[in-house]
């Protein structure tokens, strides 16, 4: 016998015991979805793997497929989950940039609690029963304010298109950091340019700081929300003429 030698037992030579998974038919789909869905807002669409959904679910990756379909199903189907958190307030104002405005707001602090939704809503057609809900809503309430259902659809989807670029935008710049931080970056990137080349620039530096925030939103909200409202009489204007 060679003394010195370290021998293996038996279980220390198979190494860590295999890691249990959840019994056979212990999911939902909708507890997939919500898993996938919180694991995509914390790590990132990238993130979102077969591989790492299933280690998030202790199941193997086959199991999922009993679920979902495809990695596409998956994606339309956290973009409809996240978008039931949506929450306009109630009631609804009784104007039309008022209602377009309310829409906007609510659109943007749902798609800030979910920041996997945006890259989804750019990427890829989003149609469900809970998109025609949320239409039917917001028709009903800018129909009777005197909008015209068919100028109210595009009016719904410019603030939507508007709102999701917006929010694209804004994550990275004051959410993945702090804005403080985004707002050394203008600093320190013009610290390296000579000042007589941007007196203007220079001048509005520590605006420039703050266009990727609420205040900046807001400003193109108020702007859009004006145009598209800007000709239609409102409902109780109409009722009193006549």
């Amino acid at each position: 016998m060679a003394y010195g030698r370290k021998y293996r037992t038996p279980v220390e030579a198979l190494g860590k015991p295999p890691r249990r998974r959840r019994p056979r038919g212990s999911l939902t789909r909708e507890q997939v979805v919500d898993a996938a869905l919180a694991l995509a807002d914390e790590q990132g669409l990238e993130a979102l793997s077969m591989q790492n959904l299933a280690g998030r679910l202790d199941c193997g990756v086959m199991t999922l497929y009993g679920y979902i379909a495809d990695k596409d199903d998956l994606l339309d189907a956290i973009a409809q989950t996240g978008l039931r958190d949506l929450r306009l307030p109630r009631p609804l104002p009784d104007t039309l940039d008022g209602i377009l405005i309310a829409w906007g707001r609510a659109l943007r602090a749902t798609l800030l609690d979910h920041p996997s939704l945006p890259m989804i809503f750019l990427a890829r057609t989003v149609i469900g029963p809970g998109i025609f809900r949320g239409i039917e809503a917001l028709l009903g309430r800018l129909t009777a304010a005197g909008m015209p259902a068919g100028a109210g659809v595009h009016a719904v989807y410019a603030v939507l298109i508007y709102t999701t670029g917006f929010v694209a935008w804004e994550i990275p710049r004051t959410h993945h950091q702090p804005q403080a931080a985004y707002a050394a970056q203008w600093r320190q990137r013009l610290a390296g340019l000579p000042p007589s080349e941007f007196p203007l620039a220079g001048g509005v530096l520590d605006e420039l700081g703050h266009v990727a925030g609420e205040h900046q939103f807001e400003l193109g909200l108020a702007a859009l929300t004006g145009g598209l409202t800007n000709g239609h009489t409102p409902a109780t204007s109409r009722s009193t003429a006549s």
